[in-house]
């Protein structure tokens, strides 16, 4: 528990960074806006194809089918709850795209990950590594197309653009290697490696520095932010339950399903908001929020499910 509490306070220490680089002008102005290019056509990718071929093979897979359509129900309910409440509360254009993209996907690795190893062990990962795979792939097709379609610098309307973003296409390849099990040559797999390790650092560091815009609002939670952490919190793992009651989800799967459904915002949303240039403050603001907040939740649903 201390090394997932740890992951937390490593995350916030990173947003200090990019937040004091902001504040200071430290860096140029497009800083952020490079970043987060790279995280998304270079960086994401990268981890999507290496966080696939190393945690699947074939059989996983096939087992993760069952899984994976629970998971798809959840992710789909959950989206629909963000639309319904992003129209009640009233939000327009990016802000309401943003909302239900935070609302619907977590943070299934970064946090994720270390909290679940420490609390049900080595033996948990595959079920997280399905939750992460519907979570990798909803969020870099159903979410990238929805910033994407807000954002000014493309048509309305579908495009094969919109849905087929680098993440999405890194998933795929991820999938295809496994199923057809290659072997991805040692040179190319390091370059893979490298490239994917810049998602975390970097993507924080945009955070950090979007946060330098709402540095006088963070103390007045709006009725939207306090939806979204009820969303996180409260919402997602009573979703969870449900669902694996009724599909007779039982045991390790259950509980790992559970902790992981009560993950904070995924950070991508934020990366991806700036490079579609659809309310990334905005977005910096909910993922931190809820990050902060995690702390306290977290050892809370350890401790109901370890």
């Amino acid at each position: 528990m201390i090394n997932g509490l740890m992951s937390v306070v490593v995350i916030f220490l990173i947003f200090s960074v990019g937040f004091w680089f902001t504040t200071r002008k430290l860096w140029p102005d497009n800083t952020t806006s490079v970043l987060s290019v790279i995280v998304v056509k270079i960086a994401a990718p990268a981890l999507a194809i290496t966080s696939i071929a190393s945690h699947f093979d074939q059989e996983l897979l096939r087992a993760a089918l069952f899984h994976l359509l629970i998971l798809l129900i959840y992710t789909l309910i959950l989206h629909l709850i963000g639309k319904v409440l992003a129209r009640l509360t009233h939000l327009k254009d990016g802000k309401k795209t943003v909302f239900e993209v935070t609302f619907t996907f977590s943070n299934t690795i970064f946090i994720g990950l270390p909290i679940n190893v420490i609390v049900f062990g080595q033996e948990g990962l595959p079920y997280l590594f399905t939750f992460y795979l519907i979570t990798l792939a909803g969020f870099w097709s159903l979410g990238a197309y929805q910033l994407a379609n807000a954002s000014s610098l493309y048509a309305k309307g579908f495009s094969p653009k919109k849905i087929l973003s680098p993440g999405l296409i890194g998933v795929v390849i991820g999938a295809l290697v496994v199923q057809f099990d290659v072997s991805i040559p040692l040179v190319f797999n390091s370059v893979l490696g490298y490239l994917g390790a810049l998602t975390v650092p970097l993507s924080l560091l945009v955070i950090g520095s979007n946060l330098v815009f709402f540095t006088r609002g963070i103390p007045k939670i709006t009725v939207d932010e306090v939806l979204i952490l009820l969303g996180k919190f409260v919402i997602s793992p009573l979703i969870m339950f449900l669902l694996l009651r009724l599909f007779q989800v039982e045991g390790l799967a259950f509980q790992v399903f559970m902790l992981t459904a009560t993950m904070p915002c995924h950070m991508q949303t934020s990366i991806l908001a700036e490079y579609y240039e659809v309310e990334s403050e905005y977005a910096s603001k909910l993922v931190s929020l809820s990050t902060l907040v995690c702390l306290a939740t977290i050892p809370l649903y350890a401790t109901l499910l370890g």
